[in-house]
């Protein structure tokens, strides 16, 4: 590929120089002109940057050219007194390849920011599906006699809360519990609360809560509590707020009892159920 680039040349400032400064060629006096140009560094013809100046002396009558290097002194102080009074600018746009490329890492620099952030919402959504896969594998663990050496504390749960519910089918409910943490997990699966109003729904899981408190005794956890139904999640109660309308609850609520990494106990493990136990 061919890749031009190179330096290039602009005037940017022209002035009779004053002082009767004399030509050294044709002793005219105030007929030096001295004209400055920029150089600037360019790729493809794109200027990037200036990379100088350079400045040259003309006689006006004899057309006498002279460099820096040729000038006097008197010349050299005449061409300096008016270049401080009026100095040389090289111009913005000599630049603008900087520019260009200041302006691209801004863009590149935004797109991936965007990008991230579009990202970030794609990884939360599908922690959201790993986390709701969890879940339902553990509403599927759900039994309707819990076993007491595998989850005692849903079987202690499930024998509190048959004495403290009348007008439900306690047959019918299921338990599963899991503690990960700090956290702790009781999930009830029911077939049938047609006969029982939304708004009495509520009671099933106070009745869990309070029989838990009481299982649980000194132990401190983040509780979630989900009953679910037939066809979707009916009551959910969670550290992090809960949906007890009885109809259609944000099964969302429980996803963050598994955010940390799953350190996951039986209930049997629990000491404070082998308290309860003995």
């Amino acid at each position: 590929m061919l890749f031009l680039f190179g330096t290039r040349a602009t005037r940017i400032h022209r002035k009779v120089l004053e002082d009767n400064t004399e030509c050294v060629n044709c002793n005219n006096q105030n007929t030096l002109i001295a004209t400055t140009y920029s150089r600037y560094f360019h790729i493809f013809w794109i200027p990037f940057l200036p990379v100088g100046k350079t400045t040259i002396l003309e006689c006006s009558h004899c057309k006498k050219s002279y460099a820096e290097s040729d000038l006097n002194e008197t010349i050299k102080q005449s061409l300096v007194k008016s270049q401080e009074a009026d100095p040389p600018k090289s111009p913005t746009w000599q630049g603008c390849g900087c520019l260009l490329i200041f302006a691209f890492v801004i863009f590149s620099t935004l797109s991936m920011l965007i990008g991230y952030l579009f990202n970030k919402d794609e990884i939360d959504e599908s922690m959201d599906d790993v986390r709701s896969e969890y879940l339902q594998d553990d509403i599927a663990k759900t039994r309707n006699n819990p076993d007491k050496k595998t989850d005692s504390l849903s079987f202690y749960i499930k024998t509190c809360v048959d004495i403290s519910i009348e007008g439900i089918d306690m047959d019918q409910i299921r338990y599963y519990s899991k503690i990960n943490e700090d956290k702790l997990l009781i999930l009830l699966k029911v077939g049938d609360m047609k006969k029982i109003e939304p708004s009495s729904r509520k009671e099933l899981v106070y009745a869990v809560q309070n029989c838990l408190d009481f299982i649980t005794k000194e132990k401190k956890y983040q509780t979630y509590i989900a009953v679910d139904g037939k066809w979707n999640m009916l009551l959910v109660k969670t550290p992090q707020g809960s949906d007890l309308g009885g109809k259609f609850a944000d099964s969302k609520l429980l996803l963050p009892f598994y955010d940390t990494k799953l350190k996951v106990k039986e209930k049997n493990q629990d000491t404070a159920t082998e308290d309860t136990e003995e």
